[in-house]
């Protein structure tokens, strides 16, 4: 059984790319949806977040207050760091748990992990292979304006929150350009399923 790492920064069309794989058949474990339950009510994330950056991050009902949250993670790269991570040792945790049961199952297609801070984990050395879902600034800005309802200097912040696409492509494995259409996109994927397949 092979791990596939999937990463891409905001806009790049990961999640795209991670539905067709689902579509497809694969099994593919999602760092967000791990890292939206584990700040979510009841979550294991929520006590070292109020230890590291107080009630202020919180609502009245003690559930966390993810607009405040992200406003000072965006804004301030040191606490953007310190919650990466308290998020990112549960997430690691939970995908390598899921990943060695699939293993004791005896599951033999190609998993994927799809994460956004996937080499800002450090996590391409467990993967057997890493993808990266690539687009320009332009492109990607312009999609999450449209899909998210925010101003360009917002996107741009976020954008230069991450590490950059250059950087990236040196760890990555294969690159998936995602800049003209969803043809042309799936197309790349299914070569690199293939060559999977046949490895």
């Amino acid at each position: 059984m092979k791990v596939i790492g999937l990463t891409g920064g905001i806009g790049s069309g990961k999640s795209t790319v991670s539905e067709y794989l689902a579509r497809r058949g694969y099994t593919v474990i999602d760092a967000d949806a791990i890292s939206r339950a584990a700040t979510g009510p009841g979550g294991p994330a929520l006590e070292p977040i109020l230890m590291e950056f107080g009630a202020g991050v919180f609502n009245d009902d003690g559930t966390l207050d993810r607009k405040a949250m992200a406003e000072m993670v965006f804004s301030d790269a040191d606490s953007r760091h310190r919650l990466e991570d308290i998020v990112c040792t549960i997430v690691r945790d939970e995908a390598m748990a899921r990943i060695e049961h699939l293993r004791q199952e005896g599951h033999e297609s190609p998993v994927f992990f799809d994460a956004p801070l996937l080499f800002e984990m450090g996590l391409e050395k467990d993967m057997d292979e890493s993808w990266l879902v690539t687009a320009s600034i332009e492109t990607r800005t312009y999609r999450v304006m449209k899909r998210d309802g925010v101003t360009r200097e917002e996107v741009l912040k976020r954008i230069a929150s991450q590490m950059p696409d250059s950087e990236k492509e040196k760890l990555a494995d294969h690159v998936i350009t995602n800049s003209l259409d969803l043809s042309w996109l799936f197309e790349q994927v299914d070569e690199l399923l293939s060559m999977l397949e046949e490895g």
